[in-house]
């Protein structure tokens, strides 16, 4: 048991409501920790810093000499549910056109603060945070009552900013947005802890927390007993699951507290290190295909190295996938992509009679990481960053899981809250680059926007 830690909790009405929330049960019944709320019900991602003043001059809030907060805290925060539902409704009801939350790079605002928040408690003391990420869960009872404006905004062409088409699937956009949120909370999170090495600041995938449970537990009795009233408040036994879920993060996240309070399917941090470094160092060596777990996450992380143990070559072009041979510029001998009919560096006419065929050399080798909408799925590419979309769209299909799409599907890419809809771009054009992580959507083979 953790009952010297403390647990403060800060944000909106997924951490203080008419019945204990999911912090309030994490801190109590999973680390039998004291809990003290300083959240509000209706609050807005502004209000964290009155919320941290009010905490900090609080005399039962735990501090040690010089009246900094103790090592055996935990800052639990969720917020900003308000931010987007207000922003939302505002479009809905008021007229005021495309909500920000579906333009590209969402959340930059709300990130920002939240970012000051951990600052000002890491100077009062605090080295322990559990982030939430945004609880835009598409199986929430209140997407139905948006989806006839999304579709809507989708139909008008309101949307092609995102990359999505009129009569494209509403969903594709609310796709797309939800992993742009996650991956702003999870790099502002990753970014705070690199930036204060004394620090555990563990983000909490809170809508993949969700689909996991649904899975688990079945959609008929999720979906009937997740929700209460609001369609969009969990129920009191909807927070135990997630509260559950928090205690496997917090775990295999936060050393001390794994040691007190251990939770059967966490992996522990040392272990998670090691298999974080494993991979990194199997990733490196291009060595055999790996499949491993993120510390707690339980994202199945594949390679982009084949099975045989050989290591994984840059993906080509679908001209030079199809067995062209590259041909040589006469003026400056640059070696050309099949599709080039002009040098790619001194843009000489291609000649009419090719020197005899030379293998492919990746002039700029890169590794781009690809992971799903859901995170469950992720894997790697290699392949040239001189190299196109649709390129990179083919090495996607040719290296992702047998799960990861149905045969025949399609794929778009996504970066930074829109989709990559120009095939011909290069990929470097289109700041992908080494390590660059993308969404990858499938779409069926019907689908309507044949340029995605």
């Amino acid at each position: 048991m953790a009952t010297e830690w403390t647990v403060l909790v800060f944000g909106d009405s997924w951490a203080q409501y008419m019945h204990p929330c999911w912090p309030e049960v994490l801190g109590s019944e999973k680390l039998s920790s004291r809990v003290l709320n300083f959240a509000n019900a209706g609050s807005l991602c502004s209000d964290l810093h009155m919320q941290a003043q009010q905490a900090l001059m609080h005399p039962q809030v735990p501090k040690v000499g010089g009246g900094m907060l103790k090592k055996e805290t935990l800052v639990v925060v969720h917020t900003c549910g308000n931010d987007f539902i207000q922003k939302m409704l505002g479009a809905v009801f008021g007229g005021a056109g495309v909500p920000e939350v579906f333009r590209p790079n969402p959340g930059t605002r709300e990130a920002a603060m939240i970012t000051s928040f951990m600052e000002l408690m890491y100077r009062a003391g605090a080295r322990n945070f559990l982030i939430s990420g945004v609880p835009a869960f598409p199986e929430m009872p209140i997407w139905s009552m948006l989806w006839p404006f999304l579709t809507t905004l989708v139909n008008q062409g309101k949307l092609v900013e995102l990359g999505v088409s009129p009569q494209d699937d509403p969903r594709l956009a609310l796709d797309v947005q939800i992993t742009a949120l996650h991956d702003r909370w999870e790099g502002l999170c990753a970014d705070f802890q690199r930036s204060h090495d004394d620090t555990k600041c563990v983000f909490f995938d809170e809508v993949g927390i969700l689909e996991k449970l649904r899975n688990k537990i079945g959609s008929g009795i999720f979906d009937r007993q997740m929700w209460d009233f609001s369609m969009f408040h969990p129920t009191y036994w909807g927070h135990q699951q997630i509260a559950g879920e928090a205690h496997r993060i917090v775990a295999s996240n936060i050393p001390q507290l794994a040691a007190l309070v251990p939770h059967p399917e966490a992996q522990t941090p040392a272990a998670a290190a090691n298999t974080s470094n494993t991979n990194a160092n199997n990733s490196n060596s291009n060595s055999s295909t790996v499949a491993a777990s993120t510390v707690g996450g339980g994202t199945s992380v594949i390679t982009g190295a084949s099975s045989d143990g050989t290591s994984s070559t840059a993906a080509p072009s679908p001209a030079a996938a199809a067995g062209e041979a590259v041909w040589t510029c006469n003026d400056c001998t640059l070696d050309n992509d099949p599709a080039r009919t002009i040098c790619e560096a001194c843009e000489a006419p291609r000649p009419k009679g090719d020197s005899a065929p030379q293998p492919a050399v990746s002039s700029n080798p890169i590794t781009v990481k690809v992971r799903n909408v859901k995170g469950d799925t992720s894997f790697s590419v290699d392949i040239d960053g001189n190299s196109t979309v649709a390129a990179l769209k083919a090495a996607l299909l040719a290296n992702a899981p047998a799960s990861f799409a149905p045969p025949g599907s399609k794929i778009v890419i996504a970066l930074g809250g829109k989709f990559l809809s120009k095939d011909d771009d290069r990929l470097v054009d289109v700041q992908i680059q080494n390590n660059t992580q993308v969404i990858a959507v499938p779409r069926p083979a019907t689908a309507s926007a044949a340029k995605a």
